[in-house]
C-alpha cells in the first residue's frame, strides 16, 4: 500500500526524533499547521514545503509522491573515546591520610602513576591490592593480588556504599585495606571476596577512605 504525503512527513520526523513542537519552532510555524499536515488536513506548499524537507534531510519531491533520492547522508559516525585521568598510585599507608596531602603527594610522594576512564575527581587515587583476601576462588567478583584499585574519595553518604568494595582503615591500623561493605542488620562489616577470610566487624573503629570505582588487572 502506498503511503500518503502525511504519513511520510510524520514516518520521517518520528525517525529523526523530532517532535511536532521542535520540527514547527524549526520552520517558524505553529504545532497546529503540522499536526494538520500529518492529518492530511493540509499540505505544506511553497516555502514551507522545501523548508520541511530540508528539515527532515529528503527532498520536496519524495514528500509530495514518495519518489526521488533523499538527501546525502553525511552523517559521520565518530566512535566516542572517553577521556582518561592520570591517577597516582599511592601506598596502603599514604591512604589513610591521602585527602589531607594529595596536593603535595601528586607532585613527589607517589609510587607510580596509572590511567582511568572512570569519571573521578582530582582527589582519586590509585592503589595495589595486597594479599588474597580479595581473590574469590569461586569466579567474579574478584580482585587478586597485584589488581590496581581506582579510588574515589569523594564518595557521598556511608547508606550509598553498602555492597560496594571500599578502601577503608580501622582504628590502630596504619594501612587502608580494600574490602566489600556489607549490612547485616544491626551490624556493618568489611567483607573478604576470599571466604577463606573472616569478615571484619565495624564497631565504630572504622574510616571508609573511598569507594573503588574502577579496577585494572596486569595479564
Amino acid at each position: 500500500m502506498k503511503s500518503e504525503m502525511k504519513d511520510r512527513i510524520r514516518s520521517r520526523r518520528i525517525q529523526l526524533d523530532i517532535t511536532q513542537l521542535a520540527l514547527a519552532k524549526r520552520l517558524g510555524v505553529s504545532r497546529v499547521s503540522v499536526t494538520k499536515w500529518e492529518s492530511g488536513a493540509t499540505k505544506p506548499d511553497g516555502e514551507n514545503l522545501h523548508r520541511l524537507a530540508q528539515v527532515l534531510s529528503t527532498t520536496p519531491e519524495w514528500l509530495l509522491y514518495g519518489q526521488g533520492d533523499s538527501l546525502p547522508d553525511d552523517t559521520k559516525v565518530v566512535p566516542l573515546m572517553k577521556a582518561t585521568a592520570r591517577i597516582p598510585i599511592i601506598s596502603a599507608v599514604q591512604a589513610g591520610v591521602w585527602t589531607d596531602s594529595y596536593a603535595a603527594a601528586r607532585l613527589s610522594d607517589v609510587i607510580s602513576w596509572t590511567q582511568t576512564t572512570a569519571d573521578v575527581s582530582d582527589e582519586a587515587f590509585g592503589l595495589v591490592v595486597r594479599g588474597e583476601s580479595m581473590t574469590n576462588p569461586n569466579g567474579l567478583p574478584s580482585i587478586p593480588e597485584g589488581s590496581i584499585v581506582i579510588v574515589e574519595p569523594k564518595y557521598g553518604q556511608i547508606d550509598n556504599l553498602y555492597g560496594k568494595i571500599v578502601v577503608a582503615i580501622l582504628d590502630g591500623s596504619s594501612e587502608a585495606t580494600v574490602k566489600k561493605l556489607v549490612w547485616d542488620s544491626p551490624q556493618s562489616y568489611l567483607m573478604p571476596l576470599n571466604p577463606a577470610f573472616k569478615p571484619i566487624p565495624i564497631d565504630g573503629d572504622c574510616r571508609i577512605v573511598g569507594k573503588v570505582v574502577q579496577i585494572t588487572q596486569n595479564l
